[in-house]
Formats: C-alpha cells, structure tokens, sequence
C-alpha cells in the first residue's frame, strides 16, 4: 500500500500488537501486525504512529483487513512513503499465525544461528562469574555492539560515574515519560538524527532498582530483542557485583565516619583513609538528613554522585562529602550544612553544626541551610539555645518541673494564637480564666508581660531556643 522504497527490508520476526505505543516493545527488523485497534484516529496520530515504529528500524506495518479500527488516513500513506516504511494489508481470511509461521519458516536458519549465539552468551556469562571487571565488554564484542549500564535517573554510567552517558538526556526523559519505569525497548537517537533505524536501545536490566543497558550497534546492525534479552539478563550478573562492591565500600565509609567522630584515628591516617575515598578533608562539610520512621535506607547510593562517606546516627543520616551541589533527591528534604571541616579534628563539630542547623530549617526558622549563614533571629549553637532558654523561661521550667504544671505550653500556645485568650483557651482546652490565672503566675515568677515589643520578642525567642533544643 505504501513505503515501496523498503520493500527489500529483511524481516526477522513477526510482532503482534494493538498498542497504541507498540514501538516500544518493537525490536529492529521486526514486522508489526496489527488489527488497528491502537491506530490514532486522526491523521496527525497515525503519521507520527508509523513515524516512531519506523524509528525502532521495523521492517514493515501490517494492518488486518475488516477489523474495527479507524480508516487508514492519507497521511499515513504519505508518511510511509517518504520514511521508505511498508505498509501492508492482510485479507480478512488470512489468520495472523500464518503470517508468522511464515516468517518463522523462512527463518528457521537464522533462530538456529540465534540459538547457538545465546548459548555462547551463556557460556560467555558462566566462564566470567566473578570477574572483576570486563564481562559487558566481552558480551557486547560478541554481539557486534557496545553495552554500558547506566542510571536512568541521572543519565551517569554505573561502570564510570564521572561522566553521563551519551544519551543521557534522551534516556533521562523517556525514564520520566514512563513514570520511572523502562519500556520493553526504548529507542534512543543522536539529537540531530533523523527517523530512521536508532542510533542505541535502552534494555531494562533485572535488578532491585531500575537499571538500564544501553546498546549502540557497532557493526550497522541492532541484535534482535531475544538477544538484547539476553544480554540484559547478563548483565544483572554486573549490576550484582557493583552492587555488592558498591555495599562494601559504603560499609567501609561508615566505619571510618565512625572513628572520625569518635576521634579514634591519628590526623595523618585519618587524611590518608580519606584520601582512599577521593575526599579531602579542607574542602569537605558535613550534611544531615533526618530519617522518617521506619526509613533505614532512605537514599539510593546513584542519587550522590560524588565521593562521600555516610553514617547513620538515628534520627538522622550523616554524609561527609565535599562542598558541591546536592542531588535533587537530597536537596529536596530539609537538609543541614555545616561550616568546612577543614580539618579532621572539627568533625565532630562540623557534625553538631549540620545537626543544629537542620533542626532550625524543621522547626521554621531558618532561612538559610548552612552553618554560619543568616539563620533569621535563631540561636546559633545549641549552648546559646541553652543560655537564652535559662535565662528567659529557666523559673518557668523549673516550676512547672515541681509541680507538675505546664506553664510553657500556657505561653507557646498563648503566642502562637496571636494573644487570643479565646483562641488559645480553645487549644489548651481549658476556661479563659485558668488561661488568665496561669499568664499571671508566668508574670508573677518571669517578671515580664505580654505588651511590650521587648517582652514579646523575648518570649519568641525563648520559645524558639526551647524547640530547636528539644528537637536536637
């Protein structure tokens, strides 16, 4: 019916589907049957419909005649002719499985020869379990392309971190189309290419988080999906042991975190093990997260891709790393910077900063995330939080201590509503005269009142003091 410019196109399989996106599990070479189901209706749809399948590198559409599909448009037409596509018509009395059997028959050589290559695959994997490195290499060399894992989150090679892939961007994107999750074959493409076969494929690999391998065909040809299958299959082998080497040395981080905070190491080992970890103690910080309940493993080791050491000190997560941009993963949970450590002694101190830094930005008034910014009229270490708590609500404290009474909360909830007694009596659940008795009881032992600007931004400050150091 139309694409005659590729009626030579060699077809390797038959693939079956309704999808509206068929092409994303379509493999090159393969033809798509189709009883048009998933056909868009309008012409705009159905040319870029052909316009994505030809970008697998398909050989061909074929559409089932009689069937409850839209009508095929012009533009269709038109589209498949000058993207040399085959489009092709099966007679309502022609079963699909004829056509793939077909198929199958004229190919019976080539599955054998495919067979006999997964079965070297096979091999190939058995003979390399436990190798250190090169497993990928030797695969990709046997099935004529290059094969790299890479992050589709970040778009970074696991095999070399330091740099992103090629198709970065482009696999990036399609990982969010998808709602991060990875197609059967997502078609990858040089940004200055036109339609036509792919320039890569991006293959999920079986692994406890997504993974993707990139194929880039290195002798003009793209291995059929079984292959590609196969592959991937492989290279879970690879992704096991980066994971296990990644584990291991995440492990040996913690322990060395551990004794730096403990102060159990020499400064010239310490900088030297540092050293072993790509980091350097002038110009590291200290970052802390707090853990949500129940988190035990709250970030994936791909969202830092920087050298760093963490160690986890519930409630929070602590990250030795140097001073560079935070992953959006981390960047968008309240986070604490510390000062520059600068040198291994300051850790433990560098440590308290990044903590206390992060209890301002959780209790709402810190409008900056590292130590020694603005911190907007919040104690800047937690022995001024402490002087200014003692000094302001000390006989309070100590009252309500000895008589079990609960002052502070009176004067937490009596600011916070703003010095409505009605308001304030509502929260607290009692009588607007207990409220009245108890203020006068704060005056009577604080000797300060709820009028004057001064009075009132002590009281604000105390408070604040009082949770920051209840929330460390």
């Amino acid at each position: 019916m139309a694409g005659a410019g590729g009626a030579d196109r060699a077809v390797s399989w038959v693939h079956t589907s309704d999808l509206p996106n068929s092409w994303e599990w379509h493999g090159s070479g393969e033809l798509l049957l189709s009883n048009g189901t998933g056909l868009p209706a309008g012409p705009a749809g159905q040319a870029a419909f052909v316009t994505r399948l030809s970008g697998t590198g398909a050989s061909g559409l074929a559409l089932g005649m009689g069937m409850t599909g839209p009508p095929v448009t012009a533009e269709l037409i038109q589209r498949c002719d000058e993207l040399d596509l085959p489009f092709l018509t099966v007679p309502f009395n022609v079963p699909f499985t004829a056509v793939v059997r077909a198929v199958a028959s004229a190919n019976e050589q080539d599955e054998s020869r495919q067979l006999s290559m997964v079965a070297r695959l096979y091999e190939l994997l058995r003979q390399n379990i436990g190798a250190s490195a090169g497993m990928l290499d030797r695969l990709g060399s046997e099935l004529g392309v290059n094969l790299t894992l890479v992050d589709p989150e970040t778009g970074l090679s696991l095999q070399d971190i330091s740099e992103p892939s090629e198709f970065a961007t482009e696999l990036v994107a399609g990982f969010a189309l998808h709602g991060r999750a990875l197609p059967g074959m997502l078609v990858l493409r040089y940004a200055d290419a036109a339609a036509g076969v792919p320039a890569a494929v991006a293959v999920s690999v079986p692994a406890e988080r997504p993974i993707a391998l990139v194929v880039v065909p290195t002798r003009g040809e793209m291995p059929s999906t079984v292959l590609l299958q196969h592959a991937a299959a492989g290279a879970a082998l690879e992704v096991a042991q980066h994971s296990a080497k990644r584990e291991r040395r995440r492990r040996e981080g913690a322990e060395l975190f551990a004794q730096l905070l403990d102060r159990g190491l020499p400064e010239a080992v310490a900088e030297r093990e540092l050293g072993g970890f790509g980091l350097s103690v002038a110009e590291a910080i200290i970052v802390a997260l707090r853990l949500p309940a129940g988190d035990r493993e709250p970030l994936a080791a791909s969202t830092i891709h920087t050298p760093h050491l963490t160690l986890l000190r519930p409630p929070h997560l602590l990250l030795l790393m140097p001073d560079v941009g935070l992953s959006d993963a981390i960047a968008s949970a309240p986070i604490g910077r510390s000062a520059p450590i600068v040198t291994v002694g300051r850790i433990p101190e560098a440590v308290g900063e990044a903590v206390w830094v992060l209890v301002a930005e959780e209790t709402g008034g810190g409008v900056s995330t590292r130590f020694g910014d603005n911190l907007s009229m919040s104690p800047r270490t937690p022995s001024e939080a402490r002087r200014i708590t003692e000094s302001i609500l000390g006989e309070i404290l100590r009252h309500d201590a000895r008589t079990g009474s609960d002052l502070v909360a009176t004067l937490e909830a009596f600011l916070d509503c703003d010095r409505s007694w009605q308001r304030a009596a509502e929260q607290l659940g009692v009588h607007k005269q207990t409220l009245g008795y108890r203020l006068r009881k704060i005056e009577t032992l604080t000797g300060q009142g709820f009028v004057t600007t001064a009075d009132l931004a002590q009281w604000w400050l105390a408070l604040r003091a009082h949770r920051m150091l209840a929330a460390s």
